[in-house]
Order: structure tokens, then C-alpha cells, then sequence
């Protein structure tokens, strides 16, 4: 009996460590980077560097603060906003469409939306005939390409995961639905969007991070400083004669922010809604 209390605990200790190990090793660098854009700019580069900084300085965050990092910030996050709300709403509509009702070429359309999931990561395949698609149609650097382009990156994943929540729900919500006179978008929006709500947070989620986290398309169709998105402003500390790593931490720890936020407010909907989305795939 002692040897198996013996073995649960040295099982559970390990455990233990093994958590610890990994959470050091997902948290170490982010902690460094956020103490790194608090060292005075002398200390930055100090060998053998020091785990704590002898003083704390805001000058890293004054310099990127006067140098447009806040006008990003706000312009990412509209693109993010935007994003999420248009795809969440399209997908919506497009995963009833694909999940309740039959029509020709309903598995062609429902393979180009799994074909298209990869785009959230981002598509640098795909930026010069985007690129040239924007410029015949006027759109380049201008405040809708952006919000365009993500929005046609993060919709497949939304009408995957939304497909698969509303395949889990039953049709006899529909057809109850019918009888009391609702037509299809009421039912979508009133009743069965409402029984979603772990599918649409994992939506938005993966919407959000997409968009906020996208720097190949907002790298090349925005020229327009007032324009840019947070990850080209934040590459913009990387010069052709160095790094500037001061400003360059503390513009990363002030990107990571709003993600963290994001973790907090939808993460506990997110497994749930992609277990809900793994019903009927």
C-alpha cells in the first residue's frame, strides 16, 4: 500500500515539475522582455546581464509613445474589431447555409472553407496577386484593405468552428422555429446563435488573435504611417544597422496585452466551442 502512495506521489511531483517547467519556459521570455523595456538604455546591453534591472525607466515607453505606437495600436485594433464582427456575422450566415440547407455544391464550397482555415496563419503566397487585385481596385493603403484582407483570412475558420456548434444543435429548433413564423435569419440570430456561445467566442478569438497578430499584408498595402498596423510599427525599431531593443521591448509587451486579454475574456468558451465544433466536422 506504502509503495503505491510512494509512486501516486513521486507521479504527482513530477507533474508538478513538468508544469513548472513548461510555464518557466512560456513565461521566462515574456517576463525578461517586459523587465528589458523597463532597464535604462545602459543596462540593455550590460554583460553579463542582470536578471534585475538596478532601476526602472519609462523612456522606452515615452519613445515609442512619441513615435506613432499608439496610433497602430488603435488602428490594429479596429482592423481586429472589424474583423471579428463581420466574420462572426458572414460565418454565421454561411455555416447555416452549409449545415441546414441542401444545395448543389454544398461539399465543393464546404472543401474550399477548409482549404481556406490555413489563411488565419497568414498567406505570404499570397500577397503580390493581392497586392495587384488592391491596386486595380483602388483600394491599396487605404483604411478598408486591411480589414478586407483579414476578414478574408479568419472567415473560413469561423465557418468551421460555427458549422460544427450549429450540426450540434437539434432541428427541431428549426422546425419549432417555422411553425411560430420565423424565417431562417431569425432563427439563426434569436435561437440558435444564442445556444452557440462557446462556437463564437472561439471564433472571435481565433479572429481576433488573426488580425492583431497579421504582418505580411499590413507590411505591403499600407504605406500610410497614420495606416499601419502594431506588428509593422513594432518592426520598425529593427533598423539595417541594428536593433533599438529598448523601444523594441517595449513596444512587444505592449502588443501582447490586448492578446492576453483576449485569453482572459474568451479563453474558457474556447475549448468548449472547438469540442462543440468537432461534433460534425
Amino acid at each position: 500500500m506504502s509503495r503505491i502512495m510512494s509512486g501516486k506521489i513521486r507521479n504527482r511531483l513530477g507533474l508538478v515539475a513538468f508544469g513548472a517547467l513548461v510555464l518557466v519556459f512560456n513565461l521566462g521570455p515574456i517576463l525578461w522582455g517586459i523587465l528589458g523595456s523597463l532597464r535604462p538604455r545602459d543596462e540593455i546591453m550590460r554583460y553579463p546581464p542582470q536578471p534585475v534591472p538596478s532601476s526602472l525607466s519609462l523612456e522606452h515607453y515615452r519613445t515609442i509613445a512619441e513615435g506613432g505606437f499608439l496610433s497602430a495600436a488603435q488602428a490594429s485594433l479596429i482592423y481586429a474589431v472589424v474583423t471579428v464582427v463581420v466574420s462572426l456575422i458572414a460565418g454565421s450566415v454561411a455555416a447555416y447555409a452549409l449545415d441546414r440547407i441542401r444545395f448543389a455544391g454544398r461539399s465543393v464550397v464546404m472543401f474550399l472553407v477548409l482549404a481556406g482555415i490555413p489563411l488565419a496563419s497568414g498567406a505570404a503566397a499570397l500577397i503580390v496577386p493581392t497586392y495587384l487585385y488592391m491596386v486595380r481596385l483602388g483600394l491599396n493603403d487605404t483604411i478598408f484593405v486591411l480589414p478586407l484582407v483579414y476578414i478574408a483570412y479568419n472567415l473560413p475558420t469561423a465557418v468551421w468552428v460555427l458549422r460544427g456548434a450549429l450540426g450540434g444543435l437539434s432541428r427541431e429548433l428549426d422546425e419549432a422555429a417555422a411553425i411560430d413564423g420565423a424565417g431562417r435569419l431569425r432563427t439563426l440570430f434569436e435561437i440558435l446563435l444564442p445556444l452557440c456561445k462557446p462556437a463564437l467566442g472561439a471564433a472571435a478569438l481565433f479572429c481576433f488573435v488573426g488580425a492583431w497578430n497579421e504582418f505580411v499584408a499590413g507590411s505591403v498595402l499600407v504605406d500610410n504611417p497614420d495606416l499601419r498596423p502594431i506588428q509593422v510599427s513594432i518592426y520598425q525599431n529593427m533598423g539595417y544597422f541594428g536593433r533599438d531593443w529598448g523601444p523594441l521591448l517595449a513596444s512587444a509587451t505592449l502588443a501582447i496585452f490586448p492578446i492576453i486579454i483576449a485569453f482572459l475574456i474568451f479563453g474558457r468558451l474556447l475549448i468548449s466551442g472547438l469540442t462543440k465544433g468537432a461534433v460534425k466536422g
